[in-house]
């Protein structure tokens, strides 16, 4: 039984545990896919919404820096003194310089502005530290001055202690002659405040990477120069725009990212977003998920042990009965037949069956008893005469074969007695047979009254008995043989109504060496009667074991 409730708890468990499990994964994997295809279009979005405004910040300086190289005092200072007035420079490098200071101090956005010639000569400078300098060697430029404008890759200087960005814009003359360039440097964490500024944008953190993976800014933190991103990770990122993966950041904190590369600058724009806080939902629903599920398994393993005990406690008591039944014991009431349901009905039906067994085993033993009681009949009739109530002949020759096997073993002689009543056909034919058949039981009475309880007495047949005295010599059945004598003597005939004198004659024998049937024993102690008869009747005859010799 102990089987069957463990079944009930594994299958309520597994019931309950399995389509949970199935349908949390399912869910959990539909929402992981939501939550990934969220991310992936929020971070495009991020990243998408970075790149435009670094653009626009590009154009919008392009456009701003585009009013300065119109100047009439760079084209002037940059024009041959053949095109000037009097051919004569009408404005020197120190009033260039000048000019220059004067807006860098009005475009607080600018870190510092340049002018150079065609041959990239420093002409004046809003810093000292270029005036009067060998040409600059910055390769961005380029070989030859763009009628366009030029942006250089951004990089940190450590002059300004900071990402800078710069942009070369080029100087025509009033004939459309390319004079020069106007080199304005710019922080880029200007634009900080500017890539997340949208109140619709996104959640998440923007990233600005050099090529090479080195950080050059980032929306949530300073950086700290050099930092640089995983190589296999940026090349990855780099190599796959669009598609986001999982890494650690500069940081060393996991996050979902993705990249773009700028069209305006080149760099590479990074949107990524912190992997706790992508899946901080999804963990929290996966954890009251299993809380649930724990709780429900609870629930359900409580219910399970309560029907599994309802279930087995009565059917124990039904088996623990059906092995009182089975030893015999039908008087074992089962308790449960209040219960409604199946294990109620099968209750009752056990105690209508063990009711009905009950009565059946009372026939049975009642059939039984009688059945006894006509076999010990039927057995005591097998081996009992019908009208003395003795052993009959056949249980006499059994009981002669069995004392001739004890006496071969033991050597314990026993003796015969082999007894006729004198004269009984004249007294059967005289008094009736009535009369006769009661002279016989009287005497079978008389046999029986004298003889020890390990003794034998038989009708051998009409009126002759045999007695079988165990352990005795014939000397001392002899003593036997007159007290059955002395008892006979006088019968009180009830038939008649009259006593009556009734002799016997007795033949006496023991067992000897040479007696191996009871047929030579009967004929001996047959012989030992004719002896007794041939004498006068009404007397014993012992044949000793030395007569017996003689003879």
């Amino acid at each position: 039984m102990k089987s069957i409730k463990s079944k009930i708890i594994v299958f309520a468990l597994l019931s309950t545990l399995v389509p949970s499990l199935v349908l949390g994964m399912i869910s959990f994997q539909q929402n992981e896919k939501l939550i990934k295809a969220n991310v992936k279009r929020e971070l495009r979005i991020l990243a998408s919404h970075a790149s435009y405004e670094i653009d626009a910040w590009i154009n919008q300086n392009i456009h701003e820096a585009n009013s300065l190289t119109s100047a009439k005092i760079l084209i002037d200072a940059l024009s041959n003194p053949a095109d000037n007035q009097n051919g004569q420079i009408k404005n020197s490098p120190e009033i260039l310089t000048h000019y220059l200071r004067s807006v860098h101090k009005r475009l607080e956005t600018i870190l510092e502005l340049t002018v150079i010639d065609t041959q990239k000569k420093v002409i004046a400078s809003s810093s000292n530290q270029h005036v009067h300098k060998k040409p600059l060697q910055e390769e961005w430029l380029g070989n030859r001055i763009s009628q366009y404008p030029v942006v250089s890759p951004p990089q940190f200087h450590e002059k300004f202690k900071t990402v800078t960005v710069q942009i070369a814009l080029p100087i025509i003359s009033y004939n459309d002659y390319i004079l020069g360039q106007l080199v304005l440097v710019y922080d880029l964490l200007e634009i900080k405040p500017a890539l997340k500024n949208s109140p619709k944008s996104p959640r998440g953190e923007i990233l600005l990477l050099n090529p090479d993976g080195g950080v050059l800014l980032a929306s949530h933190a300073d950086v700290t120069h050099p930092s640089t991103l995983d190589p296999s990770t940026f090349h990855y990122l780099k190599n796959n725009p669009g598609n986001f993966t999982t890494f650690k950041d500069f940081l060393q904190e996991y996050v979902i990212g993705l990249a773009y590369t700028a069209e305006m600058l080149p760099i590479t724009v990074l949107a990524e977003k912190k992997h706790r806080d992508v899946y901080a939902a999804w963990t929290e629903q996966r954890n009251l998920f299993f809380v649930l599920v724990g709780i429900s398994i609870l629930i359900v393993a409580s219910i399970a042990i309560y029907l599994g005990h309802s279930i087995v406690t009565p059917l124990q008591r039904l088996i623990n009965a059906t092995g009182q039944i089975v030893k015999g014991n039908l008087d074992i009431p089962i308790t449960v037949v209040t219960q409604k349901d199946e294990v109620g009905k099968l209750a009752q039906m056990f105690n209508l069956m063990t009711e009905k067994l009950r009565q059946s085993q009372s026939k049975i033993l009642a059939a039984n008893k009688a059945m006894q009681q006509k076999n010990k009949l039927l057995e005591k009739l097998s081996i009992t005469d019908g009208l003395t109530g003795l052993y009959n002949r056949n249980k006499l020759n059994l009981i002669i074969q069995d004392q001739l096997l004890r006496f071969q073993r033991n050597n314990r002689t026993f003796a015969i007695l082999m007894i006729d009543v004198d004269y009984f056909k004249e007294l059967n034919d005289k008094l009736g047979h009535i009369a006769g058949d009661e002279i016989l039981t009287t005497v079978a009475k008389c046999l029986m009254q004298s003889i020890r309880s390990i003794d034998f007495a038989a009708r051998f047949g009409g009126d002759e008995f045999i007695i079988i005295q165990t352990e005795t010599t014939a000397s001392e059945a002899a003593i036997t043989a007159e007290r059955i004598r002395s008892k006979v003597s006088e019968i009180y005939c009830k038939t008649i109504d009259k006593t009556i004198n009734v002799t016997l004659s007795i033949g006496i024998i023991q067992s000897e060496i040479k007696d191996t049937t009871p047929t030579a024993l009967i004929s001996r102690a047959d012989n030992a009667l004719y002896e007794a008869k041939h004498a006068g009747r009404n007397q014993a005859y012992t044949i000793n074991p030395s007569t017996a010799l003689t003879d």
